[in-house]
């Protein structure tokens, strides 16, 4: 029990002699948050560094996850049939329009006659555009 009480009272001197001496105290302080002391702290270069290293480990982490989950369905393109040139898609104003459009190509002289005995109905359904 002695040797306990003994032991106690060293160690209640040692520290009452580090925490009323400044010098004593600023160096256990400094050897205890130091890099060799059990918590070392980080300067701001190394802060910064470390910052880096996880926003890039992250960014890396999320881009993996995409790909394993794939495209978003909204992100994807839409699947349409294309059209096959030279046949005509429909009748009356397409009909009229895809006929027109062969004759431009083939005959664009002549494409005024076409459209001077075009049906009404061709002109309502195509959109003109004027500049105003």
């Amino acid at each position: 029990m002695n040797l306990m009480l003994g032991a106690a009272g060293e160690e209640r001197a040692a520290m009452n002699l580090m925490l009323t001496n400044p010098d004593i105290l600023a160096d256990y302080v400094n050897d205890f948050f130091g890099p060799s002391g059990p918590y070392p702290t980080e300067t701001a270069d190394e802060t910064q560094v470390r910052q880096q290293q996880e926003a890039a480990a992250q960014f890396e982490a999320e881009i993996q996850a995409q790909e394993q989950r794939g495209v978003p369905q909204n992100f994807q393109r839409p699947q349409m049939e294309m059209p096959t040139p030279g046949q005509r898609s429909g009748e009356g104003a397409r009909g009229f329009w895809g006929d027109f459009s062969a004759l431009m190509d083939n005959n664009p002289e002549n494409a005024w006659q076409y459209l001077a005995s075009a049906p009404a109905q061709a002109f309502t359904t195509k959109v003109l555009v004027q500049d105003s």
